[in-house]
């Protein structure tokens, strides 16, 4: 990219790309390569260009005036050098992995006001802690837009060592409106099952209402194949696939879309990335061992995320593009029928056959029916309460364990 636009182009030049690219006359793609900028900074330059229309102000390719002091108040220096010498003494895993946009969102916690990756950065260097390198991982951008929220969700699973003082891995499930980039679901569990999931639905539709589609892998579990994922190597039987979160999910007359690659799940594997550079260091730097003490941690994230991290490319962040497209009429959300058996629907559903005496079998033991010998019926367990049996929509028997 060279030097800085403003030493590169004159600002007639820029504000005629502007302008063609505002008006449609010129694409992403050929307005990025005539300023020589990249998709991200093309929208920021693009936002800040309509704003001064908007208002009438002078467009400038730099702020001048009003700059802010290089240097940080005693208490936020205080606080910067006590979490940089953790990172680069103390931490073990994370020993000297720098996560600058991480560390502002701590400092924003922590002091109530905004801090800027770079400004850290350029505190880490000035006292000795990091030292630049040339390489930087360039991030994907997924250019597709749904046209509100609810009309999709991402659903996925990452496999990894969340806990690093256990030395085990364990599977974070995660649910993302794909309009917003809000978090509506999550659970964190020593291994993922399709109750797991079921359990990841039922909590999001509860409190959110039923969307349009779910977007998810061909994993066994919504799916019955057997693949190589992302994270994980999945390899379940058909209980545990079709018959368990595809039926849930028809049941609701939700839609349920199969990413054919591991590619096409970028929003979400983002998702991932952002928190296994968040939520492993500070179980480490705390001391977590339990999974109910992580989830506490990884709830304090989420409404970070949800609440104040500004999506690079949105230009917002998931809550206020959330109630934005819900007050604009956007949102593809439907309610939840009140008479909806989430208990029946959010069950692990099996079939067994009534034997002569009027009995099945499950889980090893016998089971009373007391009619329909020789017929088929469903069993329903809630691992660990409870088991339904029906026969077509007909409870027959509740059985708790």
């Amino acid at each position: 990219m060279g030097h800085q636009i403003h030493k590169r182009l004159p600002l007639e030049f820029v504000v005629d790309v502007l302008r063609a690219f505002c008006e449609k006359e010129v694409g992403v793609n050929k307005a990025c390569q005539l300023l020589g900028i990249s998709k991200v900074q093309l929208y920021r330059l693009r936002k800040r260009y309509l704003t001064c229309k908007k208002e009438g102000k002078e467009f400038k390719l730099y702020k001048s005036g009003n700059k802010t002091t290089r240097s940080f108040p005693k208490e936020v220096q205080d606080f910067l050098h006590k979490e940089l010498d953790y990172i680069s003494f103390c931490a073990k895993k994370f020993n000297r992995k720098f996560n600058f946009s991480f560390l502002a969102e701590r400092a924003e916690k922590k002091f109530n006001r905004s801090f800027h990756r770079n400004s850290i950065r350029r505190f880490a260097l000035r006292h000795g802690y990091y030292h630049a390198t040339s390489f930087e991982k360039k991030k994907v951008y997924s250019r597709f837009e749904t046209s509100g929220p609810g009309f999709l969700f991402h659903h996925d699973t990452s496999h990894h060592i969340w806990l690093p003082k256990t030395g085990i891995f364990s599977d974070l499930i995660l649910t993302e409106d794909d309009f917003s980039r809000k978090i509506v679901g999550r659970k964190l569990v020593e291994k993922e099952t399709s109750f797991a999931h079921l359990q990841t639905v039922r909590d999001t539709v509860s409190v959110y209402g039923l969307p349009l589609s779910y977007y998810v892998d061909e994993h066994s579990i919504f799916r019955f194949v057997e693949h190589r994922g992302v994270h994980v190597t999945y390899n379940l039987g058909k209980d545990e696939g079709k018959v368990q979160f595809k039926r849930a999910l028809e049941q609701l007359n939700i839609g349920i879309i199969y990413a054919k690659s591991p590619e096409a799940k970028g929003k979400i594997e983002k998702r991932f990335d952002y928190f296994q550079r968040r939520l492993p260091f500070l179980c480490e730097k705390y001391n977590v061992v339990k999974i109910s003490e992580a989830e506490k941690i990884l709830d304090e994230l989420i409404f970070f995320y949800n609440e104040k991290h500004v999506h690079e490319e949105t230009g917002e962040t998931p809550n206020e593009r959330w109630k934005r497209g819900i007050k604009q009429g956007k949102s593809r959300l439907r309610a939840l029928p009140e008479e909806v058996d989430l208990d029946y629907i959010f069950s692990l559903h099996y079939e067994r056959k009534v034997k002569k005496d009027g009995t099945i079998s499950f889980m090893g033991r016998r089971w009373k029916i007391g009619k329909f010998p020789g017929r088929i019926v469903t069993v329903c367990l809630i691992p660990d309460k409870k088991i339904m049996i029906f026969k077509d929509d007909q409870k027959l028997w509740e059985y708790h364990l």
